[in-house]
Formats: C-alpha cells, sequence, structure tokens
C-alpha cells in the first residue's frame, strides 16, 4: 500500500506499552496515549491483519520500554509463529536485557536497537536519570553471546552532555561488533518542543561529523529503503548510522506506526492524525474493515519537514 506521495509501507513501528523505567531527557514518546494497553491476543491479531493488508515483513515492537511488558517474550513468539514476518526487533533501554535476551532469541527476536548515550557512569545518569550502565553493558554482552544480530547501538549526540564521547563509543562498537546509530537531537515532538531551552542549549549539527566520516569511511551506503540514512565503513570495521532530521529524510519514510492504545499513525510527530483499531478487533470486523482504517491513516501520512 502507497500514501499519497507514492511512499510504498514498508515496516510496522508497535508501541506495546508506555511503561518505562528511565526518564530520558529527550523522550518523545513514541506517539502514545497513556490508556489501557492492547491484549496479547490483539496484538497478535493486529500483526496478522497488518502483515496481510500490507504485505510486510518488518516489525520493530517499543514502548516506551517493551521488556517492561510481562508478556514480550510470548509477544514475539507468538508474532514469529505467524511465519509471515522475516524481521522481528526491539528497541530497549537495555536494563533488562541480561535477564531476557536468550527466551527473546529463542522466541523468535533477530535483532535490537539498545540506548546508549554515554560509556560514563555520571553522564549515563544525568542522561537517562538511572544509575543502570552496568547493567546495559551486561545486557549487551549477554544478547551478543545468545546470537541477537545486528546489534545497533542508539547514541544521540547531545551538545554539553555526551558530545566528547563519539570517539570513544565509535570504538566500543568496532570492538564489540556493533553498529552504532548516530542520531541527531530533534525539537518537533511536545516534550522538546515545549522546551526550547533544552534544544537550543544541547542541540549539535551533525554536518560536520557526517563531512568527517565520508573523508575517513572506506565505502558510503544510502539506506534508500529506510529513510535515505548514510551509513559509513570505518577503516576500523565501525559501522556507523547517521539519523538527522530533515525534509529528505522524512520523504524516505516507510513506516506505519501502531500505539499501545491501538492507534495507527503515520508519523511519530502527527499521532493525532492517527485512527484508533481497538474497536474494531474486538468487534471483529471483516478484512476489508481493516484494510479501509488502514487506507485513510496511510493517506494521512505526508513529510512534515
Amino acid at each position: 500500500m502507497k500514501d499519497n506521495f507514492n511512499r510504498k509501507i514498508k515496516h510496522i513501528r508497535f508501541s506495546i506499552t508506555s511503561k518505562c523505567q528511565y526518564s530520558c531527557l529527550y523522550c518523545d514518546s513514541e506517539g502514545y496515549s497513556k490508556t489501557n494497553e492492547l491484549s496479547v491476543e490483539e496484538i497478535t491479531k493486529l500483526c496478522k491483519i497488518l502483515a496481510e493488508i500490507l504485505d510486510v515483513t518488518k516489525i520493530k515492537f517499543t514502548g516506551g520500554e517493551p521488556l517492561c511488558r510481562e508478556e514480550i517474550v510470548e509477544i514475539i513468539k507468538n508474532v514469529s509463529e505467524l511465519n509471515l514476518y522475516k524481521d522481528i526487533s526491539l528497541t530497549t533501554n537495555g536494563l533488562l536485557l541480561s535477564e531476557k535476551a536468550e527466551e527473546l532469541y529463542k522466541a523468535g527476536l533477530n535483532r535490537i536497537n539498545v540506548s546508549l548515550g554515554s560509556l560514563k557512569p555520571k553522564v549515563y545518569r544525568k542522561i537517562y536519570g538511572v544509575d543502570t550502565l552496568d547493567q546495559v553493558l551486561e545486557g549487551l554482552e549477554k544478547a551478543k553471546t545468545v546470537g541477537l544480530d545486528p546489534i545497533k547501538l542508539n547514541y544521540v549526540l547531545m551538545k554539553g552532555l555526551n558530545d566528547t564521547e563519539f570517539e570513544d563509543i565509535l570504538n566500543f562498537c568496532a570492538k564489540n561488533g556493533f553498529i552504532l546509530q548516530l542520531i541527531e537531537l530533534h525539537e518537533v515532538s511536545d516534550v522538546l518542543g515545549g522546551n526550547g531551552d533544552f534544544y537550543a542549549k544541547h542541540h549539535l549539527d551533525l554536518s560536520p561529523i557526517i563531512k568527517d566520516l565520508e573523508s575517513r569511511a572506506t565505502k558510503t551506503i544510502i539506506r534508500g529503503s529506510m529513510q535515505n540514512r548514510k551509513v559509513f565503513i570505518l577503516p576500523n570495521s565501525a559501522v556507523v548510522e547517521t539519523i538527522t532530521p530533515s525534509h529528505e529524510f522524512c520523504m524516505g519514510c516507510t513506516k506505519l506506526r501502531v500505539g499501545c492504545d491501538g492507534n495507527l499513525f503515520g508519523c511519530l510527530y502527527r499521532s493525532d492524525l492517527g485512527k484508533n483499531i481497538k474497536e474494531a478487533l474486538r468487534n471483529h470486523q471483516s478484512l476489508s474493515k481493516y484494510e479501509q482504517i488502514v487506507k485513510q491513516v496511510v493517506d494521512s501520512r505526508e513529510p512534515f519537514y
């Protein structure tokens, strides 16, 4: 299914809970509202419906913090057993990873993204509001051991907080075989939009860093299927994927998002344009009815930058 800008939906990003143990400085809440979460059965059913309607084979589970959801292993197992998704991934803060990585992998999880804004305990605590860096590093090691691959580290660069750690985190990724996702701080979410002082104080333009990476890279890839992101392969085998907010970035978007309450929406920053599918799920509507709802949401997608 394509939107009005001829962009085909290729990925589902599915929030399964609004709960989280962290209080990240830059949290954008994934566009969810804190209402009743979909049940495991509703999540499984909706994943099946979306795969059939959109012909997608990639899905990423998010939150809040998805590992806070007690039934997370059951959810991954159910979706894996649909045999409709070739790529099942999850984004996490990593706190419970050492405890759950093996179960998740056995249930059918393929890969993970882990937020890692610093390798320094004091800086980590300042960014995330918790003193849990050691547990996260332990979880990363466990995830690598059990076979989750690739493992990507989400590093939001912030001036005056963690901007001196780029090379250290880059080397950490190269040493461990992780992919570094270098992310530029944005200002358009409700959280940051309502706190312009934070953005003004900590935003750092990634352009000079990207230019430097281009000069150092042995190979550069453009992920045309994922928001036209640039990926750099460096001489030490480090892989850096860059994420910068821009109109071009939005134009390359191929995601459909699902909130933990059943709200379908096309853009993280415009969840207000979404349509809730929970009632249809509970009333066991026909596939054509679901298709009508999905089509409305897909048609609402447009690049906002």
